[in-house]
């Protein structure tokens, strides 16, 4: 019976063996071959009666000895020769050893193969007698499968050396050992430790092969795969990942220049450069849209006369005081910075190669501020491009935006009653102006005028918001912008309720789990608020107390006198939501609760509701519980090269023991240092968007974003060994997903 496929190793077919069966008839008596059946050490009987039969010739052949597998150095094989032939035995010495797939001839003798042996050297492996699994044994009987053979000999040898070379691309073949593993692993940032064997260092390196890094639930099987078995335990490290409560506030920075040098160019995300700045794509661009500085009052800045001609015939000619919209917010934006009026010493400029050449960008001086710090005080006023000029001037660039204001006046309308809205500039005589509302969500509103008319009325119809676009069409182009209108309710009836987006009864936000009280906010402003005499009312969740300043800025700007009056803030047995300082009951006594319930809508609380003579707002979560300020600074606006100080609410004294403060920073626009006991600064260290986070984490228990690595139940007791630890430390500082800390406290032994 010949051996089960399954077990037998099949080799490549012979290269001459091959090119012989593509020769044509005339050739097959030449090209013949037989190959020889090997069972256990026997070669079964054989004979060349058919070669004989059809070809009317007895071969004469040439044995030819393939290895099934790769055959080490300093191999034996003894071959046994059928009774009659002579020698009875000869051997068949290979120094080299095979490669899987090649061959080596067997010397001439006579007689019949009727035995296979192999001997291997000393330290060899293999099981003897089962000789099918290393060896084939063909005959070529005709003087072409010789030639060929010899031919293709070369053939199967680098076939079989480009297999090797494949191979050892992969750290799993067991040919990479040593210094060949070593630059498997070099090339993929993974350093063999000292001491550490091949096996384990295999481990680590494929593990480094992975197109993916384990997800945090495969994390530990990943790292057991990786450790291998520790005193007889497969999986021998456990993984505990559980997140502890992080409390955590942030600061949004930006970073600005203090001043640009001559040449120096600025972007809006703090990048700079030297030379021409990256052009800002153009729009459509018509000089009829153009908005006069000189004519607003009071004045921004002065404008300078424009340069001498003469004009080139068929355009407009330079006017300094006319730009884009854009222009003029960004220059109102400027003003405040600045001492004294700056000087617009070019605007509008058809010749020019910039953004002047449409409206887009301004060239500027000042009387008394140097052209290095007014290009900085211009970036920081929201110019998109900005340059020190080598003449001495600044220029000052925005990005095309929309040509014409869609004027609305405050922008909010009660339901019922109408707002007057119109454009600036009145478009050209010609064109036409079309009105449209996008309603976003509840918020509903009609217009009413003429359809084409340069003005229109907008009626409140539900409250929510509103966007209306006033679409200009100039010949063949066609310009549009675009207001938000909040249309507001009417005093709300007693029972009712609305929500932030105008959403008429809205459910309750969904309750969350209580902060521990440190964290709330304490909102103290006596001269507007009256909170009573418990003091709970005045803690409230961060982002509750913000939107009550701003319910607070409306009433003194609607001219509304007397104190509002908190009834309830923050109670530890209230409703789930008053438990987390996300409710207040409000009242005023210049103002019936429905009226009161429309400022709050106003504010933006997420829900409104009117119960008797008190007003209920409930609150998302939305704020982060920690508030981080910096001392001195305006907007989050810090110069490079500043170092302010850093404050949090709550301050570590009130949290104690129930929290750990922990900063952090960005990507390096800023960074962070120690300028006193107990107090952190914050420097600016290039231009850019930044951020400083501060946290409290438990100050016992795991804590958030952590990782704890302990030895499995079944290793009680066990002490690392130091090439234990080592090839655990390697693996966790290689799989550990990034802000992860990983505590390890729990591994004892193997100190390094």
């Amino acid at each position: 019976m010949a051996p089960s496929p399954a077990t037998r190793v099949v080799p490549p077919p012979l290269a001459g063996t091959d090119m012989a069966q593509r020769l044509t008839a005339p050739f097959a008596r030449g090209a013949d071959h037989l190959d020889l059946v090997v069972r256990g050490r026997t070669v079964e009987r054989y004979d060349f009666s058919v070669h004989a039969a059809v070809f009317g010739h007895t071969p004469d052949p040439l044995y030819v000895l393939q290895a099934r597998k790769d055959i080490a150095p300093g191999t034996t094989v003894t071959f046994t020769v059928h009774p009659g032939g002579t020698p009875g035995t000869f051997d068949v010495l290979l120094p080299d050893g095979l490669l899987a797939g090649t061959t080596a001839p067997l010397p001439r003798f006579t007689g019949w193969l009727s035995g296979i042996e192999t001997t291997a050297p000393a330290g060899g492996s293999g099981t003897p007698g089962n000789e099918e699994k290393r060896w084939r044994l063909t005959a070529l009987l005709g003087t072409m499968g010789k030639l060929l053979w010899a031919v293709g000999w070369e053939r199967d040898h680098l076939r079989a050396q480009a297999r090797r070379t494949s191979a050892v691309r992969s750290p799993r073949a067991r040919e990479v050992r040593a210094r060949v593993l070593d630059l498997h692993g070099a090339s993929l940032g993974v350093d063999r430790s000292s001491g550490e064997s091949d096996t384990a260092y295999r481990r680590r390196v494929e593990l480094a092969r992975r197109w993916t890094l384990p997800t945090p639930a495969g994390f530990a099987a990943a790292l057991n795969a990786g450790v291998g078995p520790i005193a007889g335990t497969a999986e021998p490290l456990l993984v505990d990942d559980t997140n502890g409560p992080l409390r955590r506030g942030l600061l949004r920075l930006r970073v600005v220049p203090a001043t640009l040098l001559p040449g120096q160019w600025i972007d809006p995300l703090g990048r700079t450069g030297t030379g021409p700045a990256v052009p800002l794509p153009e729009g459509y661009f018509d000089p009829y849209y153009l908005a006069d500085l000189t004519a607003l009052q009071p004045p921004l800045v002065d404008v300078a006369p424009p340069r001498p001609g003469p004009y080139p015939p068929g355009q407009p000619p330079p006017a300094p005081g006319r730009v884009q919209p854009a222009v003029v917010a960004a220059l109102r934006r400027l003003a405040p910075l600045l001492t004294g009026r700056a000087r617009v010493t070019s605007g509008f400029d058809p010749e020019a190669a910039d953004g002047r050449a449409t409206g887009r960008a301004v060239l500027l001086t000042h009387p008394t501020t140097g052209a290095g710090r007014l290009a900085a005080l211009a970036h920081r006023a929201g110019f998109d491009v900005v340059a020190h000029r080598t003449d001495g001037t600044v220029y000052a660039e925005c990005a095309p935006g929309e040509l014409f204001v869609v004027n609305a006046g405050p922008g909010v309308v009660t339901r019922g009653q109408q707002l007057t809205l119109s454009v600036t500039p009145v478009p050209p005589p010609g064109a036409t102006v079309r009105w449209r509302t996008v309603h976003c969500g509840p918020g509903r509103g009609t217009l009413a005028g003429a359809a084409d008319g340069p003005a229109a009325v907008l009626t409140g119809q539900e409250a929510g918001r509103v966007v209306v676009t006033a679409e200009v069409r100039d010949g063949p182009h066609t310009l549009t912008a675009s207001r938000e209108v909040t249309v507001l309710p009417q005093p709300l009836a007693d029972g009712a309720a609305i929500g932030a987006d105008g959403t008429v009864g809205p459910a309750d936000p969904a309750a969350g789990v209580p902060l521990d009280p440190v964290f709330l906010a304490r909102h103290d402003d006596p001269a507007h608020v009256d909170y009573g005499a418990d003091p709970n009312h005045h803690r409230m969740r961060r982002e509750v107390a913000r939107l009550l300043d701003g319910l607070v800025a409306l009433l003194g700007a609607g001219g509304v006198t007397g104190k509002l009056v908190v009834k309830a803030a923050y109670e530890p047995s209230g409703t789930p939501l008053a438990k987390e300082g996300r409710e207040l009951l409000l009242a005023h006594p210049g103002l019936a609760p429905g009226a009161l319930a429309v400022w709050a809508h106003r504010a933006g609380f997420t829900r409104v509701g009117v119960a008797g003579a008190v007003v209920t707002v409930r609150q998302d979560v939305g704020d982060l519980p920690v508030q981080v300020g910096a001392t001195g600074l305006t907007d989050g606006v810090l110069e490079v090269g500043a170092v302010v100080k850093l404050t949090v609410s709550p301050a570590e004294p009130d949290v104690g023991a129930r929290g750990v403060l922990v900063w952090s920073t960005g990507d390096g626009s800023t960074s962070l240092l120690t300028t006193a006991p107990a107090e952190m600064s914050v420097r600016g260290e290039h231009p850019g968007p930044a951020w400083v986070q501060a946290a409290y984490r438990p100050a016992t228990g795991p804590g958030a974003y952590q990782m704890t690595v302990r030895l499995h139940p079944d290793l009680a007791g066990h002490v690392l060994t130091r090439s234990e630890r080592g090839r655990i430390m390697h693996l966790l500082a290689q799989l550990r997903p990034l802000g992860v800390e990983v505590v390890t406290t729990e591994l004892t032994g193997g100190s390094p």
